[in-house]
C-alpha cells in the first residue's frame, strides 16, 4: 500500500545526534497477525508486533524513535487500521495515528493532531492498557530511595493503622456466652462474626445464624461457644 515516503519523523523532530527513546505500541483489537509500520520505517518496513501473555488479544511491541513527530498505522490480517482511540489525522497515506516524544525518555509523549478542531480524538484514554507510552528510565538510586521509604512506613504503621476509620472487625471471645454473642450480633447488624481464642492467638471458627440454630437444638444456649466449637 505505501511506497517510499519522506521520513515525516526525520524532518520534522529537529534532533541532530542518535537519540532514541525506547516506545511502546499497543494494538488491543485482536487478530492473527499484527505489523506495525510508519513515518519511523518510511513506511515500507514492517515491525511484527507479538501477543502480551496473558492477554491473547493484545499485541505489543518494544521499538526505538527519535524525539519529534511521529506518524503509524497498523497492518492486522492484511488490512491497513488505526486505533480510533489513539490521536489520529489524515493524511498522504490515509488516517494515521500520531505521537509526538520529547527529548526526555520519562516524560509521556505529547500528542500532535491537528486536524481535531473539536478535540474529540484528543480524548485521554485510561482503559487497562496504555495505548501508547513511553518506557521510563529509573536509576537504582530512585529504586533504593524508594524502597526505604516502604520499609520506613511499613515498621512505624500497624495493619490496623491502614484499616479505614469507618470500617470495623467485630471477633468474639470463645469463652463468651453464646445469649451474649447472639444480642452482639443482633445489635450490630452482622451475619457472621469470626471466633477468637485468646489461648492459641488465632482465629478458630467463625459463628452465623445458622450456628445459634444448631446450638439451640443441642440444648448448649447457656453454654459458651467453646460449646459450640466442641460440637
Amino acid at each position: 500500500m505505501f511506497g517510499p515516503a519522506a521520513n515525516t519523523g526525520h524532518d520534522n523532530s529537529g534532533v541532530s545526534g542518535p537519540v532514541l527513546i525506547p516506545m511502546r505500541f499497543v494494538w488491543p483489537y485482536g487478530g492473527r497477525r499484527v505489523l506495525l509500520s510508519g513515518s519511523f520505517t518510511r513506511w515500507t518496513d514492517h515491525i511484527p508486533m507479538s501477543p502480551m501473555e496473558g492477554c491473547p488479544t493484545v499485541f505489543q511491541v518494544i521499538h526505538s524513535l527519535m524525539p519529534g513527530y511521529h506518524q503509524f498505522k497498523f497492518f492486522v490480517d492484511g488490512e491497513w487500521r488505526h486505533d480510533e482511540h489513539q490521536p489520529f489525522v489524515t493524511g498522504n497515506y490515509g488516517v494515521v495515528n500520531t505521537v509526538i516524544l520529547a527529548r526526555e525518555a520519562n516524560v509521556i509523549p505529547a500528542i500532535y493532531s491537528p486536524e481535531a478542531t473539536d478535540g474529540s480524538n484528543m480524548d485521554v484514554d485510561n482503559d487497562l492498557f496504555l495505548r501508547l507510552e513511553a518506557i521510563s528510565r529509573i536509576s537504582e538510586a530512585d529504586i533504593e530511595t524508594s524502597r526505604h521509604r516502604i520499609s520506613e512506613f511499613l515498621s512505624t504503621h500497624t495493619a490496623y493503622e491502614l484499616l479505614p476509620e469507618s470500617g470495623k472487625v467485630i471477633a468474639l471471645d470463645v469463652n463468651l456466652p453464646v445469649k451474649q454473642a447472639f444480642h452482639i450480633l443482633y445489635e450490630q447488624g452482622i451475619p457472621v462474626a469470626p471466633l477468637w481464642d485468646f489461648c492459641t492467638a488465632q482465629f478458630v471458627g467463625v459463628l452465623s445464624a445458622l450456628d445459634f440454630i444448631l446450638i439451640l437444638r443441642e440444648g448448649g444456649c447457656d453454654g459458651g461457644l467453646s460449646f459450640f466449637l466442641d460440637k
